[in-house]
């Protein structure tokens, strides 16, 4: 059974070279675990109409550490990079939504 790296079908002898370190697994772990401790923590600090915005900038970096690293975006080739992107735009137009309710919420309704 071959195993191929990429789209192109180049026959790749030693796949387990691209197996990452414990360490490195284990950082992204603890980087991923505290931004959610840190978003319970804006949670409670009394932000008020500021906490969204932290929530989402901390879930965005989040988000961005677990597919570069975890789903190894950065040895991917062009297709799959372009799978993370349109789910990069898929986020955006879901964090969009909420955010133009509570931005537009002062204003009444129609």
């Amino acid at each position: 059974m071959a195993y191929y790296f990429d789209h192109k079908h180049v026959r790749e002898d030693s796949p387990a070279a691209y197996v990452d370190s414990p360490g490195t697994i284990y950082m992204v772990w603890l980087a991923i675990f505290v931004g959610a401790i840190l978003t319970i923590a804006v949670s409670f600090a009394g932000l008020g109409d500021r906490a969204i915005f932290v929530h989402m900038l901390i879930s965005a970096v989040q988000v961005g550490l677990l597919a570069y690293y975890w789903m190894h975006l950065y040895r991917s080739d062009t297709v799959t990079w372009l799978t993370a992107l349109s789910g990069l735009f898929i986020m955006v137009i879901l964090f969009s939504l909420p955010l133009s309710d509570y931005l537009t919420r002062h204003l009444g309704a129609l």
